[in-house]
């Protein structure tokens, strides 16, 4: 399977659930490349997969096993026994394929855009774009690029770079951390955060200690950092009280007490998206952006813009742009950066002006 993981769309589904799926989803995946005229290689092969697997999902739970079947047998028929031939549909035909690709991410969007490469054996059919970009369909058609994103693409603004990883870990970076940055955003900012939460104790705490740490009053682990001996040892693990327990530590012979919350501790309530003025995750992910990078991070006040990237979330290691339905002015704010939220979740509340 692309990426070695299950999708984001069915992270919370039974495995079970989605290995019935796969036949369904490698025979759209099929189909979907003869649509899109697209060979499985990266950065293909993961916009394939998702964007396939998103289709037969979508009907899935629409209309369970009965709906999946529907769009593997539509698909066939129009690709196997109609030559891909719109006008050869029925009607009500005509106007599924046209809702196909609706919900398509981001990245599916920027290949039919040529924003990764003219594609090799000529663009998707015009219906493509309309069921992509739905009324914008035609006007996408003419923003294609036919040049290769090298030839096209501008010099770093490394200034700008600078500022953007300083807001990402809250702090200066170094050089180092810079040059991760310019190759590796994101990788390269989790890699950081992990650093700077956990140091270097990964590298100088023994394996065992590290993955299952001390546990039972009495263990002991030394250890030497920066040429300096170090001691931890657990002393003893209180009893829970409201999803709390209490561990005393002794480092270097100095007692400490820590808290450490269970599963029953009292967790935050997750707001979901109800409202007319209320922006909710398409789908489980993580915040990668919020704003734009045409104008830097929105903040409670500013006005938007319909169509406007307000934020941007990753998915199965791919850009998900979040767009304003109208244009208004942000009265909240709901998330932070590099946070995890689920679909359904509250974005922002944005007031129409």
């Amino acid at each position: 399977m692309p990426g070695g993981a299950f999708p984001s769309s069915f992270e919370q589904a039974d495995k079970g659930e989605f290995l019935h799926l796969m036949p369904a989803i490698l025979k759209v995946m099929s189909l979907y490349n003869r649509i899109i005229r697209y060979f499985d290689v990266t950065p293909g092969s993961q916009m394939t997969w998702v964007t396939s697997s998103g289709i037969v999902n979508r009907y899935a739970k629409e209309r369970g096993a009965a709906g999946v079947r529907h769009v593997t047998d539509l698909l066939t028929k129009f690709v196997e026994d109609k030559a891909q031939d719109l006008d050869a549909m029925e009607k009500h035909e005509q106007e599924e394929l046209l809702m196909l690709f609706s919900n398509a991410p981001g990245d599916f969007k920027n290949l039919l855009l040529g924003n990764y490469g003219k594609l090799p054996v000529g663009w998707p059919a015009d219906w493509v774009y309309r069921s992509a970009f739905g009324d914008e369909g035609e006007t996408k058609i003419q923003e294609r690029k036919e040049l290769s994103p090298l030839d096209l693409l501008k010099d770093d603004d490394i200034e700008k770079l600078r500022r953007d990883i300083t807001e990402h870990i809250g702090r200066i970076p170094t050089e180092e951390e810079c040059i991760l940055f310019m190759m590796h955003p994101k990788d390269a900012v989790e890699y950081i955060q992990f650093r700077d939460k956990f140091g270097e104790a990964p590298l100088v705490l023994p394996t065992d200690v590290w993955r299952e740490g001390l546990k039972k009053p009495g263990n002991r682990v030394d250890f030497e950092l920066w040429g300096k001996p170090y001691s931890i040892e657990l002393v003893s693990i209180g009893a829970e009280h409201d999803g709390i327990i209490h561990v005393v530590m002794r480092v270097n012979n100095k007692t400490r007490v820590y808290s450490v919350e269970t599963p029953r501790a009292k967790k935050v309530e997750i707001r979901m998206a109800k409202g007319p003025n209320d922006i909710g995750a398409p789908m489980n992910g993580n915040v990668w952006r919020i704003g734009n990078p045409a104008r830097g991070a929105l903040r409670t006040g500013d006005i938007v813009h319909e169509g406007e990237e307000v934020a941007n979330l990753e998915a199965m290691k791919m850009e998900n742009a979040i767009l304003a339905p109208f244009e208004g002015q942000i009265v909240e704010v709901c998330i932070k950066l590099n946070d995890t939220v689920q679909e359904g979740q509250l974005l922002f509340v944005i007031e129409k002006v």
